[in-house]
């Protein structure tokens, strides 16, 4: 056990419920930063575009999913 600072604790990513890390760290995307999200990263059936989707409905931010040309996997940019 360790104990934390405040500008430690403010730094770490922390999880809602049961969350993937790939959520957590769309739902930390601060407007204009950009995430590579790489396919060992991802093990659903579809690309995120529809997390992204259900996280732009529920909290009223924007992003835009783009797939890598090679298929390695996916860009995801905060807008708003």
């Amino acid at each position: 056990m360790k104990k934390l600072t405040k500008e430690e604790f403010g730094k770490l990513l922390l999880r809602k419920g049961s969350s993937s890390t790939v959520r957590t760290a769309v739902l930390h995307l601060q407007p204009g930063e950009i995430l590579m999200i790489e396919k060992t990263d991802w093990n659903q059936k579809n690309g995120p575009g529809q997390m992204c989707t259900r996280i732009t409905k529920s909290t009223g931010m924007k992003f835009k999913v783009n797939s890598i040309a090679d298929g390695s996997g996916w860009v995801v940019e905060r807008l708003v």
